[in-house]
């Protein structure tokens, strides 16, 4: 199921960006209590999304989501390695572009990690084509119009 976050999920979501983000980004990450205060504080911009087995189960995975209109900026999303490709990133991201489009977006925009070949098939395969490449970043930017 596709949930709205809740505090009680924070721990669980510190944790999928400890497990699953910070091993593939090129940058460093503070560690511990400090990774945890710097998540919760990029929580508090835009709105998070929770995938999950039920509607009271921790996060199997997460979308975080900015509004900086006209555009969606999906800022994080990862799921837990054991529920990869069980279609949870796809739900995530779908309900993202509704809930966008429901904020007047028009288009959906994500960074990705110019290495991370499969975080880039899969914006992809849901329709994202590349904006543009920033070297110094090491970064792929995405973008997808909400309206096609």
């Amino acid at each position: 199921m596709i949930r709205w976050r809740r505090t009680r999920d924070d721990k669980a979501i510190v944790e999928l960006v400890r497990t699953q983000l910070v091993p593939i980004s090129p940058w460093q990450h503070p560690r511990d209590g400090r990774l945890h205060a710097d998540v919760v504080k990029r929580l508090r911009k835009g709105a998070t999304l929770v995938a999950s087995k039920t509607d009271r189960s921790p996060p199997l995975g997460f979308l975080h989501m900015e509004f900086r209109h006209p555009k969606l900026f999906i800022d994080l999303l990862a799921v837990d390695s054991r529920h990869q490709n069980n279609k949870f990133g796809t739900a995530l991201m779908q309900r993202a572009e509704i809930y966008g489009r429901s904020q007047g977006c028009v288009a959906s925009h994500v960074f990705v990690d110019d290495h991370n070949y499969r975080a880039l098939r899969f914006y992809r395969r849901l329709g994202y084509d590349t904006l543009s490449v920033i070297p110094s970043l090491k970064v792929v930017e995405l973008f997808k119009s909400l309206y096609t």
